[in-house]
């Protein structure tokens, strides 16, 4: 989605638990107040996700989301380089994923968002067929060329 009326200091740096923010994301006067607390951060599991609990205006939300601080197994993100691979075309964040596993894409159709200076650059398709992993979640840091998805 868009994060341009994110904050740059929440944008760059995460919150610590416990810690609450309220957010104008409508922008001035006229938009709706958001209070964002983050509630807690799960144990990181084998495949170097966790799940994050946050308070919207109240309301629990829990969202699993990649750990890039933590060692897991196999260390460094795979680069894409096989046909099919649908890679990373600079460094920045995933901030959105049109498809799933198993979804039928077409080469040139959308597939990810990534965000870099806060601007946000569509993902295409590198090939036709099925998609049949997605190694990425949405909040990830990425650098040019990490695998994002595998298209069969």
């Amino acid at each position: 989605g868009d994060v341009g009326n994110l904050p740059t200091h929440l944008f760059l740096n995460p919150l610590k638990e416990g810690d609450e923010v309220t957010l104008n994301l409508e922008g001035g006067d006229s938009g709706r107040d958001y209070v964002v607390k983050l509630v807690s951060k799960g144990q990181v599991s084998e495949d170097g996700t966790r799940v994050v609990s946050f308070a919207v205006n109240g309301e629990r939300w829990f969202m699993p989301v990649t750990d890039q601080s933590q060692e897991v197994a196999g260390g460094r993100r795979e680069k894409a380089t096989n046909p099919g691979d649908v890679g990373s075309p600079m460094p920045g964040v995933i901030v959105g994923l049109k498809v799933d596993v198993g979804d039928e894409v077409k080469e040139g159709e959308p597939v990810a968002t990534l965000s870099a200076m806060k601007m946000e650059t569509n993902i295409p398709a590198t090939a036709s067929g099925k998609v049949s992993h997605v190694l990425v979640n949405v909040g990830d840091k990425l650098e040019g060329d990490d695998l994002i998805m595998k298209i069969d």
